[in-house]
């Protein structure tokens, strides 16, 4: 794949796991979200996959 295909793929990724964690989120506030581990869970996994898809973008892009 070239660059820029892999930078679409990687803010994909971000844009996704963004919408995840609000779909998973919505509707709980702090408290319902420390209580469920499973939302909790979800909700890390996608924070991971995010941390690691910015960092693969290109420093063309992030510029």
């Amino acid at each position: 794949m070239n660059k820029a295909k892999d930078d679409f793929l990687y803010i994909s990724h971000v844009l996704d796991s963004i919408k995840s964690v609000e779909s998973y989120t919505k509707g709980a506030d702090f408290k319902e979200f420390c209580a469920n581990p499973m939302m909790y869970d979800a909700v890390v996994r996608k924070l991971q996959v995010l941390a690691e898809s910015t960092q693969r973008i290109s420093d063309r892009v992030k510029n």
